[in-house]
């Protein structure tokens, strides 16, 4: 058994995961603790056979201050154990009184199950408490006297109190302080998926790779939760996802075993990650899938391993040069260019300039221009930056540092939802990563497989014209036929390149009016389909609002001659966080 207890306000209960013998599963265990035997206080009652003696007056003094000796000694005992009821209260004047009273030992005690007033501070998340017994010297580094030993620090990461843990940290206390099971604060941050709180910790020096007494990394504790931004945090930090606990599992079948889709979907990313290892009951993660009833797991480990299948190796691996896997195919990019290069072009060269050149010669230079207009469009839209976020960026780490500063802000989750760990960037405004490039995209419109780019900031424009003159070709194409049918009559090669012409047509001036639309109301279509998930396109009763549009006039003057200036944005952001 691996047991992790953790300390819960109103008590102690104790969380167990046992791991699974063959056809069961690791489950959790809830039992009520075993109380420490610390702090107990015995009384000596009289020996039935010990005889009276007659006290004299000196005696009776002595007794008397005897007795009232041993009265003030409960007095003081009774207060030390008041202590605990004062730091849970919050009180910190309290506190004080109640130490100028008693006296600095009170700071040291510990109550009945063998915690510190350390401990309670930090559950309580109690900033100024925790500085207070910083400055007073109290022991804030002590394991409890129960089983599991948990430090305050373990128990602030389990509330996710950075400023608690940052003033721990501070104060000497170790960043991979373990307790007795080996558990460590980022492990602890992990369990409970206390994200900010694990990447404040991987800032200040956790290390990734440390086990506890079952070998489980604060991945296996990620991936066992179900904590999908944790696992992605911990894969971009460096940790190996290939490493197994003291009962052979690697992430991948704890992660089968929680049935989060998402964990096992960030882990398969890996290519190299092996899908079928065993752990020491000769279970796979599919095994484990399929025992807990995880259908869509076990398809997505299926299709995984049908990619990566030994019996196909050369195909599967040329089919994902060419095309890419999916969501990320260059199938559309690649009908393009040969619809247009072996298609479209030889059937103008050979068919259609010797029939219509002297009839329709301005309509043919017309074509022309829009042609050259759309390869400079879609070279600058294919190769140009979109406006990708610098990564491992400065700001990322200082927002990871001023994670601690948070807790008390009102908008606490805007800026912890706008930290990418895979970038380690700060996303700005309107920014967004793009799970096909990568990489957080500043503007984010959508990602095009005709261009194979995302597009944004800094080729919005490029697109549009290139959709445009998509869309003013194709049309040309369409007239280009129909006069060539009136004069040589239905053919199938006609007839084929009409329904091709039709299609792009179609999809070319579709593509223009929205990307038109978008421009008029300074808008992305990433954020015209997803505008509920945005807070800033929702006013305070929940209904849309567009804060960026300033009439149709000035936001098309931006979007073709006014680029946002980055340092205004930056600037904007700066004084947002602060």
């Amino acid at each position: 058994l691996c047991v992790v207890k953790v300390a819960l306000d109103n008590g102690i209960k104790t969380q167990s995961r046992i791991h699974p013998s063959p056809g069961s599963a690791r489950t959790l265990v809830w039992a009520l603790p075993l109380t420490a035997s610390c702090n107990m206080v015995t009384e000596e009652s009289d020996h039935p056979h010990h005889p009276e003696e007659v006290k004299t007056p000196t005696q009776e003094k002595d007794s008397n201050l005897l007795a009232r000796t041993d009265s003030s000694e409960i007095l003081i005992q009774s207060s030390m154990d008041d202590i605990f009821d004062v730091i849970k209260s919050g009180e910190l004047s309290e506190v004080e009184n109640l130490v100028e009273k008693v006296g600095q030992e009170a700071l040291s005690a510990r109550d009945k199950h063998g915690y510190t007033p350390a401990h309670w501070a930090a559950l309580d998340g109690n900033v100024e408490m925790m500085r207070y017994l910083v400055e007073r010297n109290a022991p804030v580094d002590l394991p409890c006297l129960g089983t599991q030993g948990p430090r305050p620090i373990h128990w602030a990461c389990r509330k996710g109190h950075a400023a608690v843990v940052q003033v721990l940290l501070q104060a000497g206390v170790a960043v991979n302080a373990a307790d007795f099971k080996g558990l460590t604060p980022l492990m602890t941050a992990c369990m409970y998926g206390r994200t900010a709180t694990a990447a404040y910790l991987l800032g200040m020096g956790a290390q990734n790779h440390l086990t506890d007494i079952n070998g489980d990394t604060a991945l296996h504790w990620a991936a066992y939760k179900g904590h999908a931004d944790l696992i992605r945090l911990l894969m971009y930090s460096g940790v190996d996802l290939q490493k197994t606990d003291n009962f052979g599992s690697t992430p991948l079948h704890l992660a089968c075993l929680s049935g989060n889709l998402q964990c096992v979907k960030i882990l398969c990313e890996k290519r190299n990650l092996e899908l079928e290892p065993r752990d020491k009951n000769g279970k796979t993660p599919v095994m484990l899938a399929q025992s807990h009833r995880n259908s869509e797991v076990v398809k997505l480990l299926h299709n995984e391993m049908k990619k990566k299948s030994r019996w196909m190796p050369p195909i599967s691996e040329i089919w994902g040069m060419l095309f890419g896997g999916a969501g990320a195919s260059k199938g559309p990019l690649i009908l393009f260019l040969v619809s247009v290069l072996l298609w479209g072009y030889p059937m103008y060269m050979i068919r259609c300039i010797p029939i219509t050149w002297n009839i329709l010669r301005r309509s043919h230079y017309c074509f022309i221009y829009w042609n050259a207009v759309m390869w400079i469009s879609w070279i600058i839209a294919n190769r140009r930056d979109p406006g990708y976020i610098p990564l491992n960026s400065d700001t990322y780490y200082r927002a990871i540092k001023q994670i601690p500063y948070f807790d008390k802000w009102k908008k606490r989750n805007v800026i912890l939802s706008r930290l990418c760990h895979s970038c380690r960037c700060l996303r700005p405004l309107r920014a967004k990563h793009c799970r096909i490039c990568n990489r957080c995209v500043s503007y984010f419109d959508h990602h095009c497989p005709f261009i194979y780019n995302c597009v944004g900031l800094r080729n919005r424009m490029w697109f549009l014209l290139f959709v445009l003159s998509i869309a003013i070709n194709c049309s040309f194409t369409i007239y280009f036929a129909c006069y060539c049918v009136m004069i040589e009559g239905f053919s199938l090669l006609y007839v084929l390149g009409l329904l091709e012409a039709f299609v792009f047509c179609g999809l070319g001036w579709i593509l223009t009016c929205t990307s038109i639309l978008h421009a008029c109301m300074n808008l992305t279509t990433n954020e015209m389909f997803n505008y509920k998930r945005y807070p800033y396109l929702r006013d305070k009763r929940g209904r849309y609002q567009n804060p960026f549009s300033r009439g149709p006039v000035l936001n098309l003057f931006e979007f073709f001659v006014c680029l946002p200036d980055r340092q205004d944005e930056q600037d904007y952001i700066l004084d947002e966080n602060l």
